[in-house]
C-alpha cells in the first residue's frame, strides 16, 4: 500500500489534541469527606472505575477517526503489478485461449468458446496498447507463430473471429512449458500470462511428475480466467477395437465400438452408425447413466489393401449429447493381397505337409488363388542366420537341430520388430540347445522336456476363443457343443508355460500342444510335435490345414496398425525395401483436411509425422505414387469428461504445482474491473472513511452513555 497524496499525513499530528484534552480532563480537584455519605464510597468507586475506562475508549476512538480521516485524505492506494498509477511499467504479455472440443458447453450466456472470445476482447481494451502481447490457443501451442508478437490488439481480434474449436488436446502442463519459453525470451521485464479456459480437470489437473520452473516468478502475474460453470451431457465414442485378429478377403472381421454416457440420466434409443466405403450398419443401443455400452459389427471385406471406416453416434438430442466432436471414431485394417512366409527345415521332407497345405489349402480368402497368395521361400534350417527375416511376414522353424548364437538373435530380433515365428521342434532338435541359446535370450520359458506314449495322447483344452480358431467352425454361439476331431499324439516336446506365455491346446497329459509366447511387437507359435506323421497323424486331420493357415497369418502380425491421437507425436518407421529418399506425403481421405510432405533422410528411418496430424480422420502415407501406410486418428478421450475443477483448488495446484500466485476470475465477475485492480491496484480511500466514520460513532455512544451515568 502506499499513499498518493503523502504530504496529507502530516495531519497526523492533529492525534495529539484529544489526547491534550484528555489530560487536562484528568486534572485532580481537592477531596472533602462527609461522613454522612461514607456508605456510598465503594459505590462511587466502581462507577467511577466504569467512566474511566469508557473515558479512555472515547480517547482511543478520537484518536483512530482523526487517523483514518487523515489517511483517507493522502489517498491511500494498494499497489498493482505494474506499480502506482504515477509509475506504470510495460509488461509482456501471453493470453492462452483453450479452444478444446469441451469449450463446445453452453449455458445462458453461450457456449465456452464465445464467451472465451468475449472476455479476450475485454481483457485487451483493459490492457491498452503499450504492451508486448503474445496470443496462441491451446492448441496451436507448438506452432511457430505462437511464439511472435502481435503487432496490434486488432490483429488479435481478427484471429478470435475465425478460431473454432479444435479436436487437439493437450494439458497444463504442456501450456506452462510454452508459458515458461515465451516469457524468457519477452523483452520487457514484469510479463503476464492470462489463461482463458472452462477449467476442465481433465485439462488442469494433468499427471506430469515434471513442472515447468518460471525463474522469474516475483515479476510474473498469472491470472486463470473461467468462461462457465455448467458441465455439459455429453456421450462419447471412446473406443474402436477390431477384435479380428486375422484379416481375409470376403471373410468376417469383427470391429467393437465402446460408448460413454457421462450424464446422470440414462439415454436410449441411440443410433450408432459403421461406415465402410460404401457398406454401412446401424446399431440402437440404451446407455445407463454414467456407463459404457458396446456396439458390435461385423463386416466381410471385398478387396485387399487398407480398408479405412468410421463408426459415428448419431446426435439425435442435444439435450442429453452437447459436444459432437467426440461422436465419431477413425478405423483402419490391412487385407493383404499376398503373404511372404519362409521355411526352414534340415530337408524338403520336414516341410512337406505344411507345404501343401499353403500352396493348395482353400481355407484362405474365397476366390483367392493359393498359389500367389502365399509366397513361399524354403531354405535349410542352417542359413537362417544369413536370411534377412524382415523380408517375410512369417517365418516357419521345423526340426531344426540346433540354434547358432547368431541365428538365435536374428530370430529375437525379427520377434521384437513384430515379425511372427511358427517353431516345431522335432526329433532333432537338441532341447538344452533351444533353452540356452533361443528360449534364454528371449527370456522365455524353458521347454522341459520329451515324452513319448504308447498310448497316443488326445486333444484335452483348446481355447476356441484364440484367434487361430476364431472362423475355423461355421457358428460359434454355442462353443460348448462343438466337437473337435482330435489327432493321435504320440511323442513330441514340452513346452514350458509362464511369463509370457498362452496355452492354445492341451493334451490329455496336460502338456501344451500349441502354446503362444509374447515378445516385443511379435510372437512366438510353439507346437510339441513336428507337422510330419510319424509324431502324430495330426497332418491327416482336417483341421490341420486351418490351424496352420491361421496360424501363419496370425503370426504374420500384418494390421499392426497403431491408430494416431491429434496433436501427439507420432513416429513411423520407413523401414521399406521400396521406399524412394526424396518425400513422403501424409494425405487425409478428407479434402478439407490439410496434408503434410516431410523429406526423407537416408540416415534415419524414423520420422514424427505428429504436427500434421491435428485433424481426426482416415490418414494415409504416400511414397512415389504407392500408400506404404495409413491408420486412423482420433481425439484424445480425456477430453470427453467435462467435470470442472473447483476455484480454490486451481489456485492450489497452480500454487503447489508451479509455485505461483494465481488470480482465478470467476465467470460472473467483473472482469474489466478484476484486471485493472491486478494490474493497476485499488484506491482505498473509501474504505478508511468508512473505518473513521465507525470510530465516530463509537465516540458518539460512548459519550451518550457517559452523560447518562451522571
Amino acid at each position: 500500500m502506499t499513499f498518493l497524496n503523502p504530504l496529507l499525513l502530516w495531519g497526523l499530528a492533529a492525534v495529539s489534541i484529544p489526547i491534550l484534552i484528555h489530560i487536562f480532563n484528568l486534572k485532580r480537584t481537592k477531596k472533602i469527606e462527609f461522613s454522612t455519605l461514607m456508605f456510598l464510597k465503594e459505590i462511587q468507586q466502581s462507577k467511577y472505575k466504569k467512566i474511566k475506562l469508557k473515558q479512555l475508549l472515547i480517547l482511543l476512538s478520537r484518536i483512530a477517526f482523526i487517523i483514518f480521516l487523515v489517511m483517507m485524505f493522502a489517498k491511500p492506494f494498494e499497489t498493482g503489478f505494474l506499480g502506482a498509477p504515477a509509475f506504470k511499467s510495460k509488461s509482456s504479455v501471453l493470453i492462452v485461449l483453450d479452444d478444446s472440443f469441451s469449450m463446445q458447453t453452453r449455458d445462458n450466456n453461450g457456449n465456452d468458446l464465445e464467451n472465451g472470445k468475449k472476455k479476450i476482447n475485454m481483457l485487451l481494451e483493459a490492457l491498452g496498447p503499450n504492451n508486448e502481447i503474445f496470443f496462441s490457443t491451446v492448441s496451436a501451442i507448438n506452432k511457430t507463430s505462437a511464439s511472435i508478437p502481435y503487432k496490434d490488439v486488432n490483429s488479435i481480434k481478427d484471429t478470435l473471429e475465425l478460431i473454432k474449436t479444435s479436436a487437439v488436446t493437450r494439458d497444463l502442463n504442456e501450456v506452462m512449458y510454452y508459458s515458461e519459453e515465451i516469457l524468457s525470451s519477452a523483452s520487457n521485464t514484469l510479463k503476464e500470462v492470462y489463461l482463458v479456459t472452462d477449467g476442465q480437470t481433465s485439462f488442469l489437473n494433468n499427471d506430469a511428475a515434471i513442472h515447468p520452473v518460471f525463474k522469474d516468478k516475483d515479476n510474473l502475474n498469472f491470472s486463470v480466467i473461467l468462461t462457465g460453470t455448467r458441465n455439459a451431457n455429453n456421450i462419447s465414442i471412446d473406443t474402436i477395437n477390431t477384435v479380428s485378429k486375422i484379416f481375409e478377403k470376403n471373410r468376417p472381421v469383427k470391429i467393437k465400438a465402446v460408448l460413454n454416457n457421462h450424464n446422470n440420466f440414462n439415454s436410449v434409443n441411440k443410433s450408432v452408425i459403421l461406415t465402410l466405403g460404401n457398406y454401412k450398419e446401424e446399431k440402437v443401443l440404451d446407455i445407463p447413466a454414467n456407463s459404457s455400452a458396446e456396439a458390435d459389427f461385423i463386416v466381410k471385406p471385398e478387396q485387399a489393401g487398407y480398408l479405412q471406416g468410421s463408426i459415428e453416434l448419431v446426435q439425435s438430442d442435444i439435450s442429453d449429447d452437447e459436444i459432437s466432436a467426440d461422436n465419431r471414431q477413425y478405423f483402419t485394417f490391412y487385407v493383404p493381397e499376398k503373404v511372404n512366409v519362409l521355411i526352414a527345415s534340415p530337408s524338403p521332407y520336414d516341410a512337406e505337409y505344411v507345404r501343401l497345405v499353403l500352396n493348395t489349402s482353400k481355407e484362405i480368402s474365397p476366390g483367392a488363388d493359393a498359389s500367389t497368395f502365399f509366397m513361399i521361400k524354403e531354405i535349410n534350417s542352417t542359413d537362417i542366420s544369413g536370411e534377412n527375416l524382415n523380408l517375410y511376414n512369417s517365418v516357419i522353424i521345423i526340426n531344426k537341430q540346433r540354434f547358432l548364437p547368431t541365428e538365435a538373435a536374428n530370430v529375437k530380433s525379427y520377434i521384437e520388430s513384430g515379425g511372427g515365428v511358427l517353431l516345431y521342434p522335432g526329433s532333432l532338435s537338441e532341447i538344452d540347445n533351444y533353452n540356452n541359446e533361443l528360449m534364454k535370450l528371449m527370456d522365455l520359458p524353458y521347454i522341459t522336456g520329451r515324452f513319448t506314449q504308447t498310448e497316443a495322447l488326445k486333444f484335452d483344452k483348446v481355447d476356441l476363443d484364440h484367434a487361430v480358431f476364431e472362423g475355423i467352425f461355421r457358428s460359434d454361439h454355442d462353443k460348448k457343443n462343438i466337437s473337435i476331431e482330435s489327432p493321435s499324439v504320440l511323442n513330441g516336446i514340452t513346452p514350458g508355460g509362464g511369463r509370457n506365455a498362452q496355452s492354445i491346446v492341451t493334451l490329455t497329459n496336460g502338456v501344451n500342444f500349441m502354446e503362444e509366447y509374447s515378445m516385443g511387437k511379435g510372437k512366438l507359435l510353439m507346437f510339441a510335435s513336428p507337422p510330419d506323421m510319424s509324431s502324430s497323424d495330426f497332418p491327416s486331420k482336417n483341421l490341420f490345414s486351418p490351424v496352420t493357415i491361421r496360424s501363419v497369418m496370425y503370426s504374420a502380425n500384418i494390421n499392426g496398425i497403431k491408430p494416431a491421437v491429434t496433436g501427439r507425436d507420432y513416429f513411423i518407421d520407413l523401414n521399406e525395401t521400396d521406399l524412394v529418399y526424396d518425400s513422403i506425403n501424409v494425405v487425409s481421405a478428407s479434402k478439407d483436411i490439410n496434408s503434410g510432405r516431410f523429406l526423407l533422410n537416408e540416415n534415419s528411418a524414423m520420422v514424427n509425422i505428429g504436427a500434421t496430424l491435428l485433424n481426426t480422420g482416415n490418414f494415409s502415407i504416400m511414397n512415389a505414387g504407392k500408400n506404404i501406410m495409413s491408420f486412423p486418428v482420433n481425439f484424445g478421450r480425456s477430453e470427453s469428461v467435462s467435470g470442472r475443477m473447483e476455484m480454490s483448488d486451481i489456485s492450489s495446484l497452480l500454487n503447489d504445482g508451479y509455485g505461483l500466485k494465481v488470480n482465478v476470475i470467476a465467470p460472473q465477475d467483473m472482469l474489466v474491473a478484476s484486471i485493472l485492480d491486478t494490474r493497476n491496484g485499488r484506491d482505498l480511500w473509501m474504505y478508511f472513511l468508512l473505518i473513521a466514520v465507525i470510530f465516530l460513532i463509537i465516540e458518539y455512544l460512548l459519550s451518550r452513555s457517559i452523560m447518562k451515568s451522571k
